[in-house]
């Protein structure tokens, strides 16, 4: 077991925090999400990252407060969404101790254990099929999962009691940090950085693309750090269309060019769905009156970036970069070595769904590329089912009716949550739904039921709080 004395920062100011109130535990907890590599201790070959150590602490410091101070019920009603996750949660959990056994050593499997012992099944990947077994993982991935359902339900009850706006706040600062760990990461600063690379994962920070380095921040990858900024992109940035604060800009503009740079392929198709789904909303940042001048702006803005753009592409060095990066990352991307073992891992997933009559081998069993084949694979058509309805019911129904503030966050959040689900899509290896997803997921739940409500939540004030302010 190894403990990483840096973390003892994160937690003293988490313990600051939420002396003096629960709730900014899950805040904290959200904006330590771009630390994707930071592990606060390393234990049985499994690294603790610091956001899920932080928010199992604010999840049991919330049922502390529950237990010793119980407010009105209606705080903690579940909604909808909820009981498609936890039926999500139980199954997977299910599926992880029974289902893995019940199909062991039937059929070949890429375990979630990368490894190179075992028959070699192609030449053009060291990745090696072994048969179906229980393992570590299994309990891993079932602890990961039911962590996030208990992250959304946290937030869920969190914004409840504060407002979705309080949510927000852990995005701002998880977007700000985001950006600040990818400059680092551009820079070189790697004795910096190392402070915060703890996790034993492999660390893929030497990768170029032709001549340029791979921008990777605060995660142990390219493809993750891409999608983590096209998801805070598309958020700031419809959240400015709809209102215009020049912070959220400004934080749209810095995590676009941290995707960019990441020359991930996740990130490209994260970043182009990202700005498809924010212009299927035009209709909520064109229908509060959006001023002469700033539609000015904008068009004028978009029309120097297409002229800025076609200007360089004119220059001969830069299209043969631009060219060639595009054919690495897109158009020959299935033609890779990378390419060919991802797509091997989806057809697995997928022969897995067949393998068990549709039951699946159990979270943790199965080694996948992208969503779809990792919970077919790993939980089969039920568990499917189950996570498609819990978003659905999180970000597929509209918020007819909301005030322009509402509207703003649920609109905001649904199409980061549709970025990151593209991300998953190219790229999951795991069926756990993130931190992040709950945490955007949660904000949309409760944006929509403010509108039901017919109202805005206020934050409480502290005195209202009584006990609950200082567990």
């Amino acid at each position: 077991m190894a403990v990483y004395p840096a973390a003892a920062a994160f937690l003293l100011l988490w313990l600051w925090l939420s002396a003096r109130n629960a709730d900014n535990g899950i805040l904290m907890a959200i904006a330590v999400i771009p630390f994707g590599m930071f592990a606060a201790l390393v234990a049985g070959g499994l690294s603790m990252i610091i956001a899920n150590l932080l928010a199992i602490l604010s999840i049991f410091l919330l049922i502390l407060r529950r237990i010793t101070h119980a407010p009105g019920s209606a705080e903690f009603r579940l909604p909808p969404s909820g009981v498609y996750l936890l039926v999500f949660a139980l199954y997977s959990v299910f599926s992880g101790i029974v289902l893995v056994r019940l199909f062991e050593g039937q059929f070949l499997v890429f375990p979630m254990t990368v490894t190179n012992r075992g028959p070699q099944v192609s030449n053009f990947f060291s990745s090696v099929m072994l048969p179906l077994r229980p393992t570590n993982s299994n309990i891993a991935q079932s602890v990961y999962i039911l962590l996030s359902f208990a992250f959304f339900l946290a937030t869920v009850f969190v914004a409840r009691r504060r407002g979705a706006e309080f949510i927000e706040k852990g995005l701002v600062w998880a977007a700000s940090l985001n950006v600040v760990l990818g400059l680092l990461d551009l820079l070189g600063a790697d004795a910096v950085l190392s402070l915060v690379r703890t996790a034993d994962y492999t660390l893929l920070n030497e990768h170029l693309v032709g001549p340029f380095s791979r921008v990777i921040g605060g995660y142990a990858e390219a493809s993750a750090y891409g999608a983590a900024s096209a998801a805070f992109f598309t958020y700031f940035f419809m959240s400015y269309l709809v209102v215009r604060t020049q912070s959220h800009g400004i934080l749209a503009a810095a995590n676009f060019v941290g995707a960019v740079l990441a020359m991930s392929s996740t990130g490209i198709a994260a970043l182009a769905a990202g700005i498809f789904f924010v212009t299927l909303h035009f209709r909520v940042f064109l229908g509060f009156s959006m001023s002469r001048g700033f539609g000015h702006l904008m068009v004028i803005g978009v029309s120097c970036l297409a002229i800025a753009i076609s200007a360089l592409l004119l220059v001969p060095v830069v299209m043969d970069s631009v060219s060639d990066i595009l054919d690495r990352l897109v158009f020959s991307k299935q033609d890779s070595l990378s390419g060919r073992e991802r797509g091997a891992w989806a057809a697995a997933g997928f022969d897995t769904f067949f393998q068990t009559w549709g039951l699946g081998a159990g979270v943790g069993s199965v080694r996948g590329n992208g969503i779809a084949s990792v919970l077919l694979g790993s939980v089969g058509f039920p568990g499917t089912i189950a996570f498609l309805m819990f978003i659905f019911s999180a970000i597929g129904l509209p918020a007819s009716g909301a005030d322009r503030g509402t509207l703003r966050l649920f609109s905001a959040g649904r199409v980061c949550a549709l970025t990151l689900l593209t991300a998953m899509l190219v790229s999951a290896t795991t069926p756990d739904p993130t931190l992040l997803l709950m945490a955007i997921s949660g904000l949309c739940v409760v944006a929509r039921e403010q509108v039901f409500a017919g109202r805005t939540i206020e934050p409480l004030a502290p005195s209202a709080e009584g006990f609950s302010n200082r567990v």
